[in-house]
């Protein structure tokens, strides 16, 4: 399974301004990674592009994961996203098919108890085959086509659940 984890690698400072940066993101309600279009699965995202990533000091971090990550041969960059996970959020499993991905986790605090893990299933998805805990910091690679989804965070978490993700063809 295509999935290589990041910890402790990105500096406090631009942990920070990337907080920062995203907390000044212009938002809007769906969701791009499914076509569902029933009002009670709409979710906070803000689209981002590459100068945003560079803008709040992510991006040399990202380029050197993927220069220390042998099988994440797709190098061009698609786009990515800022998502905003609030704990009554409904999220399904799902693909980013033929793409590799970036997910980095902005929050600068998170504790035992408030969940907001990324859950990656076996292929018939009858199991979980890998899960990232939420760690603050966190850059994770993946294969876009394995099937994950994100389990909300408990009604004791902060109110949202930051993530930014990025996808390369």
């Amino acid at each position: 399974m295509n999935i290589k984890v990041y910890d402790d690698v990105v500096h406090r400072h631009d942990r920070g301004q990337t907080l920062h940066y995203a907390l000044e993101s212009n938002l809007r309600l769906g969701w791009r990674d499914q076509h569902v279009n029933d009002l009670n699965y709409q979710n906070l995202y803000g689209d981002w592009g590459f100068d945003d990533l560079e803008k709040c000091g992510l991006w040399k971090y990202f380029q050197a994961a993927i220069d220390d990550t042998p099988w994440f041969t797709y190098n061009k960059f698609s786009r990515a996203v800022v998502n905003y996970v609030r704990s009554s959020d409904v999220h399904l499993i799902h693909t980013h098919c033929y793409t590799r991905g970036i997910l980095y986790y902005v929050n600068l605090e998170w504790k035992d108890g408030w969940y907001g893990e990324t859950f990656f299933y076996s292929e018939d998805l009858k199991d979980v085959a890998f899960t990232s805990l939420y760690v603050p910091g966190r850059i994770l690679l993946f294969d876009g086509d394995i099937p994950h989804a994100i389990r909300p965070q408990s009604v004791d978490a902060p109110k949202y659940r930051i993530t930014i993700s990025c996808f390369f063809d």
